[in-house]
């Protein structure tokens, strides 16, 4: 009798399987039963949503957790407009308006018809003396002003880490950017 067999008779597959499974529950019982804040990493990861409905002039952006009853300390969406739009992000000075800036949420949510427009955007989350920041700083334009089925969204971005999605028809918005987690403010 080889080797193999002889592990396979002390420990059957399902057995195994099973000894497995139990490992990893009790490995994630804390997080899945945990009520309250998650501590900062994958489970507080902030996104930005992009909609618009084809037909609608109105461009909708929602930052928010991956985990939706995740509550952060701080989040804010800036915009500006009148900027020529290219296939960089504007340079020279934008001027930034504040979109929303709100403390202890859950969501940020800001919408506009400038076209195009650009955002910058951060999520802070703060638990137990432990922090880290999400961010993006990206720009978009709706090609054909946002009346027709065969119209795109196009974006570009300033953020490292960050990548700017193709462009994308808006029958197929929303749109989820993941933001760049930068770690702890300074």
């Amino acid at each position: 009798m080889n080797r193999k067999e002889q592990i396979g008779r002390l420990l059957p597959a399902p057995l195994a399987a099973i000894v497995i499974l139990l490992v990893a529950l009790i490995l994630l019982t804390p997080i899945l039963l945990s009520s309250g804040q998650p501590a900062p990493g994958i489970l507080t990861q902030a996104e930005l949503i992009v909609d618009r409905v084809p037909g609608s002039d109105v461009t909708h952006f929602y930052v928010r957790g991956v985990g939706t009853t995740t509550r952060y300390s701080e989040m804010s969406i800036e915009w500006a407009a009148n900027f020529t739009w290219s296939t960089a992000f504007p340079t020279g000075t934008l001027n930034w308006s504040v979109g929303a800036n709100l403390s202890d949420v859950l969501a940020a949510v800001f919408a506009t018809s400038a076209n195009p427009v650009a955002l910058n955007v951060s999520a802070l989350y703060q638990v137990s003396g432990s922090s880290t920041l999400y961010i993006g700083v990206l720009a978009f334009e709706v090609s054909g002003g946002g009346t027709s089925g065969t119209d795109l969204l196009s974006s570009v971005t300033d953020t490292p880490g960050l990548a700017g999605p193709a462009p994308v028809s808006l029958s197929n918005l929303p749109l989820t950017i993941p933001l760049v987690n930068v770690g702890a403010p300074p």
